[in-house]
């Protein structure tokens, strides 16, 4: 069959700034690893653009898979770039290269870890557990790195009749590199997520971002061979911006999967864990203490709803917040915290100031920036159930995800999540600060409705990635 490519050159940016993987950037992931085990190892390449070098370079899914799990974020920082990084402990990373500075920021953290001052290494995306544990990193040694020989011009390496597929947020980036493969005869075909920037420019932060967002889709029209689309409610959309624009493109409708947090497996990877002999089935939380943050740990102390994804305005945040705090007045409940877990945002000053004015709402609500998968694992199964207010949406993975752990939710009824919720989730308008409190109040008060809820889960078929895969493969596939 004809090799597929994935363009991961948004990913190997996001990756290349230290932050830690939001919805699409996990999205890409997996496709890559899912469509390899679809098709074959040996037919799947990750292709990205080098702005130092001014190439479009490639390497296979094989050579990358000698290295470590594709899932995990350290395997791909150190294979797709070419320069290889000196690895220093947690948080450091920028002074990698100044050792001077490294070693006063090393004494800080000490100094931080010591007063058990969680707050420092959570506005650094770290926890004290984690820094405690990269103790014996030696700052001069090298990430593996695989040799610059595995990397591959693009365009002396793809043949007429390859697929190379667009996944990811790369609509700030120049088509150019996809025009010439274009015309190396290689059809290109582009997954849309969503269109909020043209459908709601007021959710998104920076002055140009809709319009250079409108013109990059436009001017897709021009080189796409397909286009995929993860909603039915992003594939009308789609539809009706290419319609209006008199470009005739068959839109494919490929829903995401409803999946847990994926296990990374990777030798290189240290875990403290591993070295403990632990009684799991006596002792079900005594693993997790080894690895989950103090502060995490102890939100097991009283039960919470969790409210997962990056703290931007359209995640309504401070509708769910306002929520919450009419229902700290009512007495025929015994209301749970409610627990934010994600990367910092945009546009989210009317819930950071009502956070920081009430200080977090008298303490019924926690914050947990920028959790690691593991610690996001932890969270989705110890709470009583998700949240997600969302003003919109282009599909709703924590949505799936909550149901993939069991936990039912309580969802918008607006653009895509009815699609991801079905009937295992509770409903309610955004835009209503009583509809979210009366759909989170049924959801404590009501007897048996959440268990109801719970029980509709365990009989429904959810979606895999192995599915997803099926389907792109498919559509890629037959595209003439």
């Amino acid at each position: 069959m004809n090799r597929i490519f994935f363009d991961v050159t948004n990913l190997r940016s996001y990756l290349e700034s230290g932050r830690r993987l939001s919805g699409i950037q996990r999205v890409v992931i997996m496709l890559v690893a899912y469509t390899a085990k679809y098709v074959g190892a040996k037919h799947v390449f990750l292709s990205f653009y080098d702005y130092k070098t001014s190439s479009y370079n490639a390497i296979s899914y094989t050579e990358l898979e000698k290295y470590g799990d594709i899932l995990s974020p350290d395997t791909l920082i150190s294979l797709l770039n070419k320069k290889p990084r000196v690895k220093t402990r947690p948080t450091l990373e920028r002074y990698a290269q100044q050792p001077l500075k490294l070693k006063i920021h090393t004494a800080i953290r000490n100094f931080n870890s010591f007063i058990n001052n969680h707050n420092h290494f959570q506005r650094r995306s770290c926890s004290i557990k984690e820094w405690k544990a990269s103790e014996n990193i030696k700052s001069d040694t090298l990430h593996h790195h695989h040799k610059a020989s595995s990397i591959v011009d693009f365009y002396n390496y793809a043949q007429k009749g390859d697929d190379l597929i667009i996944a990811d947020a790369s609509w700030s980036m120049s088509l150019d590199p996809i025009k010439k493969a274009q015309r190396y005869g290689v059809s290109c075909h582009f997954l849309i997520h969503d269109l909020i920037q043209i459908k709601a420019p007021e959710l998104i932060s920076g002055m140009h971002q809709s319009q250079i967002f409108y013109d990059w889709l436009l001017e897709t029209s021009h080189v796409a061979s397909s286009y995929l689309a993860n909603s039915k409610y992003t594939a009308f959309e789609l539809e009706e911006f290419l319609e209006a624009h008199s470009c005739i493109q068959k839109v494919h409708i490929t829903p995401l999967a409803t999946a847990p947090i994926p296990k990374i497996t990777n030798a290189n990877c240290s875990n403290p864990a591993a070295e403990l002999s632990i009684k799991y089935g006596l002792y079900p939380h005594l693993i997790t203490s080894t690895i989950i943050d103090d502060k995490i740990l102890n939100l097991l102390k009283y039960p919470y709803v969790l409210c997962v994804g990056t703290m931007e305005t359209r995640k309504n945040m401070w509708g769910l917040f306002q929520a919450w705090d009419k229902l700290r007045h009512y007495g025929d409940i015994d209301l749970p915290k409610l627990v934010f877990a994600g990367n910092p945002g945009w546009l989210n000053q009317d819930f950071e100031n009502a956070v920081n004015a009430t200080k977090n709402l008298y303490g019924w609500i926690e914050i947990v920036q920028s959790p690691s998968d593991t610690e996001l694992d932890f969270l989705y199964r110890n709470c009583l159930f998700t949240a997600m207010p969302s003003l919109y949406e282009g599909w709703g993975l924590p949505v799936g995800e909550s149901l993939s752990y069991g936990k039912t939710a309580v969802v918008s009824n607006v653009s895509s999540l009815p699609e991801v919720g079905g009937d295992l989730v509770l409903y309610c308008d955004p835009r209503s600060i009583n509809s979210i409190t009366s759909a989170v109040h049924r959801m404590l008060s009501e007897d048996g409705l959440r268990q109801s809820l719970e029980n509709r889960i365990q009989s429904a078929a959810l979606r895999g990635w192995d599915a997803v895969a099926k389907d792109i493969v498919d559509v890629v596939t037959d595209t003439i």
